[in-house]
């Protein structure tokens, strides 16, 4: 046979295999076609084929894993949003009043509109543009009061001790979402980052890595830096994670080389590793202690066991959530909406993978746990407790604890939350090019690169497990709000028992101890 008929056997071969490989991948896409068309057009009553879209991409996400999913126009904006730090909205932080279910306001935002405008701490929301939100969920009357900057929004307040109403208007503006808390908060507030007692203690909560957080935790490392630290607590409690590139800077600000963590794809093949830069914004020798509970997950866990396998810091409280996937954010419908997809799994330095598996049982390696010494755990009474006790303290106008008749709602990680990745290693913030390495209701967070690429999230999602959140401006997928309300509180009149931050102190302090001879001695 002539050599050229050959070469054209062989190449029509080649692209009749192509030809039937796509065909069959097609089949489904037609026959999906075929079912939609005949639901529209037999179906008892009208359908909207929107709504057939969404829910066959809900569906077929929905059955890979819990943390793949479709997010809608609508609902990504929200998932934006909370991935940015920023919003249009008015600036307060609202939570379910235990008795009347009403929303109360725990604390205008210092420098927002609401806070400009005079609504104040523990004042009741009873109506929004003129409708009585009595029956409205929590979220539906969020919705409601955030909007495009510049447009205004009229509120029907009910003060503590009065019974007319106070009438507000409030022009909304872009509202961003501080992600690092301190301890208590000054009157113009702004955070304190040091602990009162015993003094010379760092202290800085972390709720989230968004956008802006790695930023935000530099500005708060240096602003204590100056002082005469003798230690750093670093409290993750209750971060259900965010952007992949937030939780890795993040590590790189305690060590100076060594891995981060390894992105493995597809049959365990490593595509990706993080390793830590040349220098430490925080000092090498200063002790610095980790706080984790049931709800830390995704990027505190990475943080957490990267910290922990290097010997940097001690981990103190509980075994975080174990969730360890990432999840990739790729665009649909020129970016108006998303579908977050599983393609990785993260391990620590030490090789260990972080994920807990459906069948995984509490003696299996997961997580990270406490280091020996330094477990505390706490029962769902007094986690719950020790979340009211901190939201007080916060935010001066929480509503009283709720009595034992209650279903004792409040604020706690979003474990839904993601982080994500970028194919290209960019940084994505969960919407452009982050990522987001976890943080959500129940751990499902998402680590993002670049959504304007595809890009990559981890997603926590610790379904019903995780306290349900109840903040307003500055809410929705962090465990709680952390904005400031202008009230200063004295922490030693209102002293938190929180025995976690206790063992955490203790640490710090016999670190401290055994650090000193050697100083002395040099």
């Amino acid at each position: 046979m002539p050599r050229r008929n050959l070469v054209i056997i062989i190449v029509a071969s080649v692209l009749s295999v192509a030809c039937y490989g796509r065909a069959q991948r097609n089949r489904f896409a037609s026959m999906f076609a075929e079912a939609v068309d005949r639901i529209s057009s037999s179906y008892v009553r009208e359908v909207d084929e929107r709504q057939l879209f969404e829910g066959a991409m809900t569906g077929m996400l929905g059955r890979l894993d819990p943390y793949s999913s479709y997010i809608g126009p609508e609902q990504y904006m929200e998932f934006k949003s909370d991935i940015d730090q920023e919003f249009g909205g008015i600036g307060i932080i609202v939570s379910p009043d235990p008795t009347t279910k009403r929303l109360i306001v725990l604390s205008p935002v210092v420098g927002t509109p609401a806070h400009r405008a005079g609504v104040l701490a523990g004042d009741m929301i009873v109506k929004v543009d003129g409708t009585d939100i009595e029956k409205f969920t929590m979220p539906e009357t969020v919705k409601r009061l955030r909007g495009k900057p510049g447009t205004d929004v009229s509120l029907s307040l009910l003060r503590r001790g009065a019974e007319a109403l106070t009438e507000i208007t409030v022009t909304r503006e872009v509202i961003k979402v501080p992600s690092v808390l301190g301890e208590t908060m000054r009157p113009d507030g702004s955070w304190n980052f040091l602990l009162k007692d015993p003094p010379g203690i760092a202290y800085i909560r972390l709720t989230t890595f968004g956008e802006h957080s790695v930023e935000e935790l530099e500005l708060a490392i240096k602003s204590v830096e100056a002082k005469l630290l003798v230690g750093l607590i670093l409290d993750l409690r209750s971060n259900a994670g965010g952007l992949l590139e937030a939780a890795t800077s993040t590590c790189d600000m305690f060590l100076d080389e060594g891995e981060i963590v390894t992105l493995r794809g597809r049959g365990a093949l490593v595509r990706d590793r993080r390793v830590a830069s040349r220098g430490t914004l925080v000092q090498k020798e200063l002790p610095v202690a980790v706080l984790v509970n049931r709800y830390s997950a995704s990027a505190s866990e990475i943080v957490a066991a990267c910290l922990q396998d290097h010997g940097r810091a001690v981990i103190v409280g509980e075994r975080s959530y174990g969730k360890g996937t990432v999840q990739n954010v790729i665009p649909l419908e020129l970016g108006k909406s998303v579908m977050k997809l599983t393609t990785a799994t993260f391990w620590r330095p030490s090789n260990a993978n972080i994920h807990r598996a459906e069948d995984a049982t509490q003696d299996d390696k997961w997580g990270v746990l406490p280091d020996d010494g330094y477990n505390v755990p706490l029962s769902d009474e007094e986690f719950s407790q020790l979340e009211l006790a901190r939201n007080r303290l916060d935010y001066p106008g929480s509503p009283p604890e709720p009595s034992s008749d209650d279903d004792g709602e409040h604020d706690a990680a979003d474990p839904n939350r993601s982080e994500t990745e970028t194919e290209d290693g960019t940084d994505d913030n969960g919407s452009t090019n982050d990522e987001p390495a976890d943080n959500g209701l129940d751990p499902n967070s998402t680590a993002d690169e670049s959504i304007s690429q595809e890009s990559e999230l981890d997603n926590n999602d610790t379904s019903g497990d995780a306290p349900s959140e109840a903040a307003e401006s500055a809410e929705d997928k962090t465990d709680r709000p952390g904005e400031p309300t202008g009230q200063q509180v004295d922490a030693e009149q209102n002293p938190i028992d929180d025995p976690q931050l206790q063992r955490a102190v203790e640490y710090i302090l016999e670190a401290q101890q055994e650090l000193t001879p050697r100083a002395d001695a040099a």
